[in-house]
């Protein structure tokens, strides 16, 4: 953010934390920790958009440990939206005359001098209509028709191949696997569902299954049936009723930006003589937009992909406002399926555009809703989905792309959603994902799904180079991070997926899964999967709590996760080196959180003890370049917690590296991080 010229100081005089749910769970009450001067010195505000016009709240000072200080205020409420905005004015009363000699703000896009857009305020949903079932949710990814066959086989242009080792892609040399049935079904879904439960998985997460010419299933063909290939509507049933009984959810993708083009509304081959297409008296022709010439309007310009038109009421009616329409029937036993994810969800709208889209995703949820009132609603957007997220009563979440998937495969494999080279830096990654949450509740950020791979890209375990420790760390990675966390089928399988060059869409040697036989390296992948899934639910911080990044470098970084009196440490390296950090505030925000009273305060008041913090003013958090001094007390019950120390990657768990890397975090001094490596640093729930 662009530094005040006119000011006199060219950096801010103290430091702020603040996070929607620390140290508590009340989203109506705002806590603010501020460190570098004296609180007499100090007048916090709370500012708040009840009615979208400013409310100043006067924040009261409850306590001080070791040069931080406590603030807290009641956010407004008695008017307004259920999404609620709100910033912090802190002023700097002047030593002798008691008048205000500096103010800065503070806005989730961190601290100026500059009153901040209401955008980039804090946010939070005062009346969250988010399924509370989400909390603890680890989803596992399957592309059908690739994944498991019931007959124990895959059959691929008549021939049969085994599942009891991975298929080689020199077996298909002549053939297009994306244009070929491979044969997997749902059934055999159902006999994998003891081995995905067993990795720790209790959700299951399909991509389309409604019938469709293409093994991929996007171009629907008949939203009221479930594809032949795949079992037809009678496996769906059958995989429902199984899923129930292993206490899994079950989620299916919504392809509903457009149609198949032998779908009998738009019915390009002519099978009904009533489609849309070559009948401009179809009962079916508003569903779709035909240009002045009567070409119709397609979805990435592909013909077999006639975009659905939501300006049409008959069109409404048959995806989501009709009694038996698509979104309703599924929700309705005897599927009873859980949630949807909207497939091109930011595309959908109206006239063959995607005009208002937001509008329309809102009644898509709510007719969900109306049905099921805990359904979840995702969006599948390739891009910055918060222009929907952030309005009220839409969609819970949307899979990551721009907060996790893009920068957490730039950083580890250099690499964009494109294949452009793009070698981030953790510095880089933290800038991304900070400013990606900017605005953004911290319950619409618990909802969004976080992956490695994805049936489009290239294997993450490929473009890492297949590093074995690196892939660990990212996993740890992925089970810690804030949201949900998506296992893509096949993640599992590690070295086999450069020996045998299997791609998103490789047909997958179940039967080797099950019996975690694969290689020895899939099979410790396989418990490594199970191990962090329960670390995950072990803590309430890793379920439901923030996550503020505390540091970030050429090829590490960290961030905490807070909630409550737990937290999680987590520190990443990816260089082949070991990293020392320099701790200074590093901490800060685990500090204040855990540790600071509400009821007391230290014994003088009276002097700064930060003048010579230097904080930038573009700087967020606690990216300081003082050295923590004071911090010692803070220190010292960091280190009466009872502490549990996780490390995946080049160096494993053990006693010893835990007990010297606790030595090294409690002395507040430096903390060595070791190389290819992910730390996990969790307390213990307290008495």
């Amino acid at each position: 953010m662009r530094q005040n010229t006119s000011s006199p100081r060219n950096c801010l005089p103290f430091q702020c934390f603040h996070t929607c749910t620390a140290p508590g769970n009340n989203h109506k009450v705002t806590v603010l920790f501020v460190r570098g001067a004296s609180p007499a010195r100090l007048k916090a505000q709370l500012v708040a958009f009840p009615l979208n016009e400013p409310v100043r709240v006067d924040m009261l000072y409850t306590g001080s440990r070791a040069g931080i200080h406590r603030f807290v205020a009641q956010v407004p409420l008695d008017e307004g939206a259920s999404v609620q905005r709100y910033s912090f004015k802190i002023s700097l009363l002047d030593k002798e005359s008691g008048q205000i000699c500096d103010v800065v703000w503070y806005s989730s896009l961190g601290m100026s001098r500059e009153c901040p857009l209401l955008q980039h305020c804090f946010a939070f949903e005062l009346n969250s209509a988010h399924p509370a079932w989400t909390e603890d949710l680890v989803l596992y990814q399957v592309l059908p028709d690739r994944f498991a066959s019931s007959k124990g086989y895959f059959t691929i242009d008549a021939q049969r191949f085994k599942a009891d080792a991975p298929i080689h892609d020199r077996a298909f040399e002549y053939k297009d696997l994306n244009a070929v049935h491979c044969g997997g079904d749902l059934d055999g879904i159902v006999d994998m569902l003891p081995y995905i439960r067993s990795l720790g998985c209790d959700g299951l997460y399909l991509t389309p299954v409604f019938k469709s010419g293409s093994p991929l299933k996007y171009e629907a063909e008949d939203y009221d049936v479930v594809d032949a290939h795949l079992g037809g509507n009678g496996a769906l049933k059958r995989l429902r009723a199984r899923t129930f009984g292993y206490e899994m959810r079950l989620i299916l993708n919504a392809p509903l930006n457009y149609t198949g083009d032998n779908h009998p509304w738009f019915d390009r081959q002519e099978r009904t003589g009533k489609g849309a297409l070559h009948h401009e008296d179809s009962p079916s022709r508003d569903h779709y937009t035909f240009r002045m010439n009567d070409d119709a309007v397609y979805s990435g310009g592909k013909g077999e992909r006639p975009k659905l038109n939501y300006a049409s009421k008959s069109a409404r009616h048959a995806i989501y406002n009709g009694h038996n329409s698509v979104i309703k029937k599924y929700l309705r036993v005897p599927y009873g399926i859980d949630g949807w994810c909207l497939d091109s969800a930011s595309q959908l709208g109206d006239h063959g555009t995607s005009e208002n889209n937001v509008r329309r995703l809102k009644q898509l949820t709510h007719e969900a809703r109306a049905v099921r009132e805990d359904t979840l609603m995702l969006g599948d957007f390739r891009s910055d989905a918060r222009y929907a997220l952030n309005s009220e009563n839409n969609l819970d979440g949307a899979i990551n792309y721009t907060g996790f998937l893009s920068p957490i495969r730039a950083f580890f494999g250099g690499v964009n959603l494109t294949g452009d080279p793009t070698p981030y830096t953790g510095e880089d990654l933290r800038r991304t994902c900070e400013n990606y949450s900017v605005g953004t509740s911290q319950q619409v950020k618990l909802c969004l799904v976080n992956e490695l791979d994805t049936p489009e890209l290239p294997r993450f375990f490929s473009i890492i180079g297949g590093d074995k420790a690196l892939y660990q760390a990212a996993l740890a990675v992925l089970f810690t991070w804030r949201g949900i966390p998506c296992i893509y089928q096949g993640d599992e399988l590690g070295d086999a997926i450069t020996q045998n060059d299997l791609h998103g869409t490789s047909p997958l040697p179940f039967l080797a899964m099950k019996d975690h036989h694969v290689t020895p390296y899939s099979a410790q992948l396989q418990s490594l999967i199970t191990e962090l899934a329960a670390l995950r639910r072990s803590n309430e911080a890793l379920t439901l709590g923030s996550q503020c990044f505390i540091c970030a470098g050429g090829a590490y970084f960290g961030f905490v996760r807070l909630y409550n009196n737990r937290f999680s440490l987590v520190l990443v390296n990816a260089s082949r080196q070991a990293v020392k950090l320099e701790q200074g505030s590093m901490l800060l925000p685990l500090l204040a959180a855990m540790y600071l009273p509400t009821d007391g305060q230290d014994k003088d008041l009276s002097a700064d003890t930060g003048e010579s913090l230097l904080i930038p003013l573009s700087g967020r958090n606690v990216r300081r370049t003082d050295h923590g001094e004071g911090l010692e007390a803070l220190y010292e019950l960091l280190s009466r917690e009872d502490l549990k120390v996780c490390a995946y990657g080049l160096t494993s768990t053990s006693e010893e590296y835990e007990k010297k890397c606790i030595a090294e975090l409690t002395a507040g001094k430096t903390l060595t991080l070791p190389a290819r490596t992910t730390v996990v640093i969790n307390n213990a729930a307290r008495e």
